[in-house]
């Protein structure tokens, strides 16, 4: 309690260092004064709940609205009109989250910020939307190996029986018309071929759907009702492949093969763009979980150089760096959530051709964010190396059970989505 109350005080603090007299007689038009003084009434910065960053941070992101206030009054307006709750929402938003707003005019910025709200959220939860039991994580990974060899060892029977096959079919031309034991042999021969073919490309779809429900199975980033309909999806879909193999075997003649043999084909046809959605889901889970830990990182670097500067050592080239590394983040967030958008409307979609589409482009958006999340962490590996060769050391992560908070639309709160 102690240390959320401090939190709490915070800005409370900061304006302290300003004499009372100069804060309530000073030049209203320094800009620093006036961004202090909006959160100098104590009423309205402990009326909020705990804050997600660090003290330190919050210190630092103070000091950067400072300085762009400096280079532009109309910021200043911005800051000096959002009540002591939504500033407190805007010192959560990430660096370039904040420039996003600050950049708007000012009307529409306080719209912006008013959509705004604190979301309490467990720390355990931070870089997952659901807890799987170990023994469950290695059971499902285990599944997923199996399901490898499985689609392998169908795929290498696959090739070998169609090898047969077409030997066989390639025989057959001379038996035209020929009404012979051999000829009857080789008919019969190419009719199980075919059987098997059949059985062992349903196999491999089976267990290519298997790898992927698998992943479903083990993603501690992916929503748990979208986890849960892949799933669904997936059994229902092995399910009727594996009556389509039953078909395949007990077929006497040709005519129930090739019927056989048309249902696992329209089974693919059905299924081959939902489960390249599916895969997709698994990725774009993946992605977020990472997105999610580089917005944390954000938070120990401004808090690192809230301490590097306490130390006297000049951080400006490094803040710049931070800078470059939000906006990558922020960047790779715009392509997640418009990958995500579409993802939902493809889940919704029932024509095939329509659905390709829509996933193509959404896998192109989750590379994207991917791509953009790779050069953010090479910026964090310079950000890193600069820091300690100035003589600085990365915050460590803290040690909390303290309920955290993160920064969300309020109609976004009750339903939040991978």
């Amino acid at each position: 309690m102690k240390k959320q109350t401090a939190i709490f005080m915070l800005a409370v603090l900061l304006v302290s260092l300003v004499p009372i007299s100069f804060a309530e007689q000073g030049n209203p038009d320094q800009p620093t004064d006036r961004v202090r003084a909006n959160m100098q009434p104590a009423t309205a910065i402990t009326a909020v709940k705990p804050r997600l960053v660090a003290a330190k941070a919050v210190e630092w992101r103070v000091k950067n609205i400072e300085r762009l206030a400096n280079k532009s009054p109309r910021i200043t307006d911005i800051i000096e009109r959002l009540s002591g709750e939504k500033l407190d929402v805007f010192l959560h938003m990430s660096r370039a989250e904040q420039k996003k707003i600050l950049e708007q005019g000012t009307e529409n910025a306080l719209k912006a910020m008013d959509k705004l709200k604190l979301k309490p959220v467990n720390k355990n939860m931070l870089f997952r939307k659901r807890v799987i039991a170990a023994n469950k994580l290695k059971q499902a990974e285990q599944n997923y190996i199996r399901a490898g060899q499985n689609y392998l060892k169908a795929l290498n029977s696959y090739k070998q029986v169609k090898g047969q096959f077409l030997e066989a079919k390639e025989r057959l031309r001379e038996c035209e018309d020929v009404d012979s034991e051999e000829c009857d042999e080789l008919r019969e021969r190419a009719q199980t071929h075919s059987k098997d073919m059949i059985v062992n490309s349903a196999n491999m779809i089976i267990e290519h759907l298997n790898k992927i429900k698998e992943k479903v199975e083990t993603s501690e980033t992916m929503d748990p009702e979208r986890a849960e309909e892949i799933i669904s999806e997936i059994d229902n879909s092995i399910s009727e492949l594996e009556d389509a193999i039953a078909q395949a075997e007990s077929a006497e003649t040709k005519e129930e093969i090739k019927e056989a043999a048309k249902t696992v084909s329209k089974l693919w046809i059905r299924i081959r763009h939902r489960e390249r959605l599916h895969a997709a889901s698994v990725v774009k889970a993946r992605v977020w979980g990472i997105m999610k830990r580089s917005e944390h990182l954000e938070e120990r670097l401004d808090s690192t150089l809230a301490r590097m500067e306490e130390q006297g050592i000049n951080v400006e080239d490094i803040d710049a760096e931070v800078d470059e590394f939000s906006a990558k983040i922020e960047e790779a967030k715009s392509k997640y959530e418009q990958a995500q958008e579409l993802m939902d409307e493809a889940y919704l979609e029932e024509d095939k051709e329509k659905l390709k589409e829509i996933v193509d482009e959404a896998k192109q958006l989750i590379d994207q964010a991917h791509e953009l999340l790779k050069e953010a962490h090479t910026l964090l590996v310079d950000i890193v190396k600069d820091i300690k060769a100035a003589g600085g050391e990365i915050t460590p992560e803290e040690e909390t059970e303290e309920e955290e908070y993160e920064v969300v639309e309020e109609e976004d709160e009750e339903t939040e989505e991978d």
